[in-house]
């Protein structure tokens, strides 16, 4: 990133990501020296910019203070030990503390009592279909420096077969000190537009534009209700209708060959 400013290349030495997978209209890619805001929902107001949380390994990370299954507790902000949230681009897990875990595998086993987190050595597993397994669990939240990333149960669910679901959110098994961290991978980072500012040493998460209404960002006790969504989903639409039909009427009246009465454009 400095060889790239440096020699001019870029002005700032900022890489960002879209990630994605295959059920996703968009193709993943990189963008050097700044990021793509059309792909944020809000765009540049809908990034939320973080300071580089310090940690032993020296790598771009957060500060995982809190996790929550549901409006139950699995992780206590202030009370119970913060974790590095290692932010890797290269990785598709999503790994949490053993400690974590442990708390939200009771929650899954509450819900689920054919589940199975002994046949595979990384992964629970449900012998059901993942359509099925879905609607019995609770969205997972991680409180990440100051903000909560809320996750739908289909978002960390995985179709292994037609009648095998796994659980992608697992137990992190590195060795020593080094289980005692949130691994967030690809499983996340799809649905999050992520920006690395080496000139101010922040990281940038905004929701990407595919994943609208799957994921939230908030502040802890400040969830937005089911009506509170909806009605912003409402105001995304009609705001991005009443720019298509703006840009259309700029066309045409730009046109001379045109002549269109706005209410035929409205219509």
């Amino acid at each position: 990133m400095w060889s790239l400013k440096n020699s001019g290349i870029i002005d700032h030495a900022i890489v960002s990501f879209s990630v994605t997978s295959k059920d996703m209209p968009d193709a993943p890619y990189a963008l050097f020296g700044g990021y793509n805001s059309s792909q944020i929902v809000g765009g540049a107001s809908g990034l939320k910019s973080f300071k580089n949380f310090d940690n032993w390994l020296g790598t771009w990370a957060l500060e995982g203070q809190g996790t929550y299954y549901g409006e139950k507790t699995m992780q206590e902000p202030s009370k119970d030990p913060a974790y590095p949230a290692i932010i890797d681009t290269g990785s598709s897990q999503f790994s949490i503390p053993p400690a974590v875990f442990e708390n939200l595998k009771k929650e899954w086993a509450a819900a689920l009592p054919k589940l199975d987190c002994e046949s595979d050595s990384t992964f629970c597993q449900v012998s059901e279909s993942c359509e099925s397994v879905a609607p019995k669990l609770k969205p997972i939240g991680f409180q990440f420096s100051d903000y909560v990333f809320e996750m739908k149960p289909e978002l960390y669910l995985f179709v292994a077969s037609s009648d095998i679901c796994y659980f992608v959110v697992h137990e992190c098994k590195l060795p020593g000190k080094n289980a005692d961290l949130f691994l967030v991978g690809d499983v996340f980072l799809r649905h999050f537009y992520s920006v690395y500012d080496f000139d101010r040493d922040q990281v940038g998460l905004g929701i990407n534009t595919h994943s609208e209404g799957k994921v939230l960002i908030y502040k802890p006790g400040q969830r937005p209700s089911a009506s509170d969504q909806s009605m912003a989903q409402e105001s995304e639409n009609t705001n991005t209708k009443n720019s298509e039909v703006q840009e259309v009427w700029s066309e045409a009246t730009n046109d001379p060959d045109l002549d269109i009465a706005a209410a035929d454009v409205e219509d």
